[in-house]
């Protein structure tokens, strides 16, 4: 009956240390398994933004050195009501097309991510960081308008930029060009109609330095941010062409003579 008993006692003690190994087991496959598709989105994330680093790159550039140009070399005072009707024609359209520019590339880098999980990978937090305070400058109402383009409106107005690829490898979405935004706004009314505030806000920039200067002034900040992080080292960009505007309450630099360039073209000109 003893030998019975402890037989019993055995099997089960060994049914038990079976049972906890085997669970052992599962449980390091499952965070095997877990540690290959952060590894694997990781790998994802970091292709895709090899591939949209550098339009990015180019519309955060193009965005603020228009937003530098505006404040500190009076870009809008100068041209918007020059008297010749393409010069200003081309202030008002291009400085919004910078803006729907930018959020059409950040809107199309955001739908690459989002069905990666990718929130432990340091450097796509940091990126994700970076495109959010962009997107909170952008809509703060706490800060005065112009300029203030709230959520839905960024994403739509991004929507309406793109422009599908139908590449079965590789980005599958671009922004479209300057001379197709140019074509739309004169040529399509529900196009042009999301467009109407900011070329609005436009001509209220055009009043002076002042207004829609914080917002102004925050954003090519958060954009500078931007692109220190896309280009560290400043292949793309130089540090020359990365020049932050003066404090709020700091001087203002003299406006340049007629037909002199403005400091800060960038490679996307004025």
């Amino acid at each position: 009956m003893i030998i019975a008993i402890s037989s019993a006692v055995l099997s089960v003690a060994s049914g038990l240390a079976s049972a906890r190994a085997s669970q052992r087991a599962k449980q390091f496959e499952f965070e095997l398994e877990k540690q290959r598709k952060q590894e694997d989105a990781a790998e994802q994330a970091e292709r895709i933004l090899h591939q949209y680093r550098d339009p990015l790159l180019d519309a955060a550039q193009t965005l603020q050195s228009r937003i530098f140009n505006i404040v500190e070399q009076a870009y809008l005072e100068r041209y918007l009501h020059c008297g010749d009707a393409a010069e200003e024609q081309y202030a008002r359209d291009y400085t919004v097309f910078a803006v729907a520019e930018y959020l059409c590339w950040v809107e199309i880098l955001r739908r690459e991510l989002r069905f990666l999980d990718v929130g432990n990978v340091e450097r796509n937090r940091e990126l994700l960081a970076l495109l959010t305070k962009t997107q909170v400058t952008f809509q703060a109402d706490s800060i005065d308008a112009p300029f203030r383009v709230f959520r839905g409106r960024q994403r739509a107005i991004a929507e309406l930029m793109m422009i599908p690829t139908r590449a079965t490898e590789g980005p599958r979405s671009e922004c479209m060009g300057y001379a197709a935004f140019c074509h739309r706004l004169a040529t399509d009314e529900t196009f042009a109609s999301w467009f109407d505030m900011l070329r609005a806000d436009v001509d209220v920039l055009a009043r002076g330095r002042d207004e829609g200067y914080p917002r102004l002034a925050r954003l090519q900040g958060n954009l500078i941010e931007l692109i220190d992080f896309l280009d560290p080292h400043s292949v793309r960009i130089p540090e020359s062409l990365r020049k932050s505007v003066s404090a709020p309450d700091g001087p203002r630099r003299p406006e340049p003579a007629a037909g002199q360039p403005v400091l800060q073209p960038g490679p996307s000109g004025a």
